[in-house]
């Protein structure tokens, strides 16, 4: 069998696996493509993961076989509130490129963005009694939705997609007024849209978590990668765009994988509100045995469920953003091409019949970067993904994202570089084909 595979066989193979049709998670996806590859007889253009796929800087690799070989890092437990050399620069890197003075104890490496996220939302929910519902500014990480359900925690969402600028902060505000929201998450820029909020947004939402004491969590997980604004030279605005300015009740979540290509030792960070962090919730007291957020964090989340982060990992990330905070820009490079990746992908739907979700960001067009958005006019987002299944082409549903634009498809573009883009044009012209002939 040969691309385009027929319907029958997709839906054969689906069913196989016992998934359903409509709402494919990302892994399934993953899986039910490794088993289709072998009937299409050629690889398919990979756009589900956001997984980085791009050189990792050498001071990383250095870094962390140094810690291997000279630091015993594989023998002894690293620290789980982290190692001083990445709490230094961690804080170095919010002060540089953040314009925010924290000091080190606020600090911390997590399992990743996610792990951070993971933590947060349990704490967000114990803070005060009574406040069992998380609230997603949607579309989102499909996984924070799947960690609130493994939680047991309810949850209630607000889309970006006609709610920006002051309507996006008035419905915040009335939603947080009902009090039954203990904690809001979001990502800037956003997976999987690519919008990316103001600085006046975020002030507006912080001031919301500010009033009704609600755990604000950001998620910036993309840092700095809307290039339109250039938030890289160490210590000179302009900054990257935070709730944490003018928030009280924040939690900021930093990965390594996607702005330094280091996804492999799954290692993040977590900066805490300093103002937070010594505060004292009695509801904590029966979920983490202590009343003080800081120490509810550390000691009732990161280290009872994992203990701590990588010990060379560690060092490695310490290493990465002593680069950029010694003013080596060089990681920008795979920014740069993301972006250029986007901007010839989203132009090849576009010639193709499709159309862009997500595609406007307060008046302007959205940003090239790591996301996209599309549908096509006649179909739903899992027909759409069953007809571009069947051409070879692999994209997730915004139905996963909790995005109420169900017609839509997200794509990755970190696995499909320039050498695809011949193969790209290919399949989905014979996709518009079909579709025009029926």
């Amino acid at each position: 069998m040969a691309l385009p595979l027929t319907r029958e066989s997709v839906l054969e193979q689906i069913a196989g696996l016992g998934y359903q049709p409509d709402r494919l998670a990302i892994r399934e996806l993953k899986r039910l493509v490794e088993l289709l590859e072998p009937l299409a007889g050629e690889p398919f253009i990979r756009m589900e993961f956001g997984v980085p796929n791009l050189p990792v800087p050498q001071v990383a690799v250095e870094a962390e076989v140094q810690a291997i070989r000279e630091r015993d890092a594989q023998r002894i437990y690293p620290p789980f509130d982290g190692i001083p050399e990445l709490k230094a620069e961690c804080r170095r890197f919010v002060k540089n490129f953040m314009g925010l003075d924290v000091p080190l104890e606020v600090c911390m490496p997590t399992c990743g963005a996610m792990q951070g996220g993971f933590v947060s939302q349990y704490l967000g929910v114990r803070m005060h009694e009574g406040r069992d519902t998380v609230l997603f500014l949607n579309p989102g990480f499909p996984v924070n939705k799947m960690q609130a359900r493994f939680f047991g925690l309810k949850s209630d969402s607000i889309d970006f997609y006609d709610h920006r600028g002051d309507v996006l902060v008035k419905a915040v505000d009335e939603r947080l007024a009902r009090g039954d929201v203990g904690a809001v998450i979001w990502s800037s820029p956003n997976n999987p849209a690519w919008i990316s909020l103001t600085q006046d947004e975020l002030d507006g939402l912080a001031e919301c978590g500010n009033r009704h004491d609600v755990l604000m969590i950001e998620d910036q997980a993309y840092f700095g990668m809307d290039l339109r604004t250039d938030v890289f030279q160490p210590g000179v605005p302009p900054y990257q765009p935070s709730v944490a300015r003018r928030g009280k009740t924040w939690v900021l979540l930093l990965s390594g994988s996607k702005l330094f290509s280091f996804a492999g030792a799954r290692v993040g960070l977590m900066v805490l509100s300093p103002e937070l962090a010594t505060r004292s919730f009695p509801n904590l007291l029966p979920y983490f045995g202590t009343e003080r957020f800081l120490h509810a964090f550390i000691h009732g989340g990161i280290y009872c469920s994992t203990a701590g982060v990588s010990h060379s990992g560690q060092y490695a990330l310490a290493a990465l953003l002593k680069m950029a905070n010694d003013g080596d820009r060089g990681f920008l490079e795979n920014i740069r091409e993301y972006c250029a990746r986007a901007a010839w992908l989203k132009a090849c739907f576009l010639r193709h019949g499709f159309q862009l979700v997500y595609d406007n960001d307060l008046g302007q067009p959205i940003a090239d970067g790591f996301y996209f958005t599309v549908s096509r006019p006649g179909l739903t987002g899992p027909e759409l993904q069953l007809e571009l299944l069947r051409h070879g082409v692999s994209l997730i549903t915004l139905g996963i994202t909790g995005s109420c634009r169900t017609e839509g498809l997200r794509a990755c573009v970190s696995f499909t570089d320039a050498s695809r883009f011949p193969d790209m044009e290919r399949r989905l012209a014979a996709l518009a084909a079909e579709q025009e002939a029926r």
